[in-house]
């Protein structure tokens, strides 16, 4: 299956959207359990123009396979655009539809999945100001949209950090592109808020924005089967990206390097900022799937023997497939 994604025709794209169609047909079909019960927060944008999506359990899924299916197109012209990988084809796209169906909590329309759509975005920005003597426009709109992830899922604001981060890896960040950043942080808070201001709500923007941010993580000791086999899958691909580290720096142009570390500044960052919900839904995690799609097409394009790439491969989407139809049954045997 791995070698219909290996080239760059765009033809390709009609295989991409049959995979997003194979891995999101179990909750089209009603057969994986709504998400978990676990509160998920909801940014000002996100009940204002995706609630009543997301209330509906025949549209949530679709619009879910819909959503995914654009971001994996976005990830892959990043990972092309910026030659992560030496050649151009569509493993990244294939790895991102992968890694953001590997939780059954992933394959319905919710705010981390919304907000995920502009980490890609605001990367783009911080990988082009490599190099670049006036890079004031960029930066803003790496603040800008990432503050906007935030106006759909709240705690995505956390990755305003990575962004920093990501930036000082790229060059020296300096004062006034520091107040820069933040003129494109503020920026998207003020729109909103004067909108909700505008409607007489202005009060309640602050509470429905920031009302439950930070909180120290209540953890939770009690487990059933389908938090195990979902453990062991997200274990398992965290723990390929950690064993890939030096194939992804080994002989790679700095430039290259500095992606890379931007890409584990954006995973780092996602994965902590769990640290400050009382209690972080599974969903919470669909912060990392774009570091972690692009990491394990990097992984997998590496991989000399093309057979035990495919097993690989076959292998990893043969149980996430099984937990996704069997996750009901799983939940009730736990």
């Amino acid at each position: 299956m791995l070698s219909l994604f290996r080239n760059n025709q765009f033809t390709t794209v009609f295989f991409l959207a049959l995979y997003v169609g194979l891995l999101h047909t179990a909750p089209a079909l009603g057969l994986t359990p709504e998400p978990s019960s676990l509160p998920v927060s909801s940014g000002v944008l996100f009940e204002a123009w995706l609630g009543r999506i997301a209330a509906n359990p025949l549209f949530n899924p679709l619009a879910a396979a819909v959503l995914v299916f654009i971001q994996a197109i976005v990830v892959n012209a990043l990972v092309d655009e910026f030659r992560m990988l030496g050649e151009r084809n569509w493993l990244p796209g294939m790895f991102y539809v992968l890694v953001s169906a590997c939780l059954p909590d992933f394959l319905f329309l919710t705010p981390p999945l919304v907000a995920a759509t502009f980490l890609p975005v605001a990367m783009r920005r911080i990988f082009k100001t490599y190099k670049q003597p006036a890079a004031t426009a960029l930066i803003f709109d790496a603040g800008f949209w990432t503050m906007v992830a935030a106006l759909f899922y709240p705690p995505a604001i956390f990755m305003l950090l990575a962004v920093y981060a990501g930036i000082h890896v790229m060059r020296a960040f300096k004062l006034k592109e520091q107040i820069v950043m933040l003129s494109g942080v503020i920026t998207p808070i003020f729109l909103a808020w004067l909108w909700y201001f505008w409607t007489d709500r202005g009060g309640a923007f602050w509470g429905v924005q920031f009302g439950d941010l930070f909180h120290w993580h209540h953890f939770d000791l009690s487990i059933d089967l389908r938090t195990v086999l979902e453990s062991i899958v997200i274990g398992l691909l965290f723990l390929i990206i950690l064993l890939s580290y030096g194939t992804y720096s080994f002989r790679k142009l700095n430039q290259i390097q500095k992606y890379v570390g931007i890409l584990y500044w954006f995973l780092f960052i996602a994965g902590l900022s769990a640290l400050f919900q009382r209690e972080a839904p599974p969903a919470h995690l669909l912060l990392l799937v774009p570091s972690m799609g692009i990491f394990l097409s990097m992984t997998f394009s590496a991989m000399k023997n093309a057979l035990v790439a495919e097993l690989c491969h076959l292998a990893l989407l043969g149980y996430i497939l099984f937990i996704q139809f069997a996750s009901a049954h799983l939940t009730l045997a736990g």
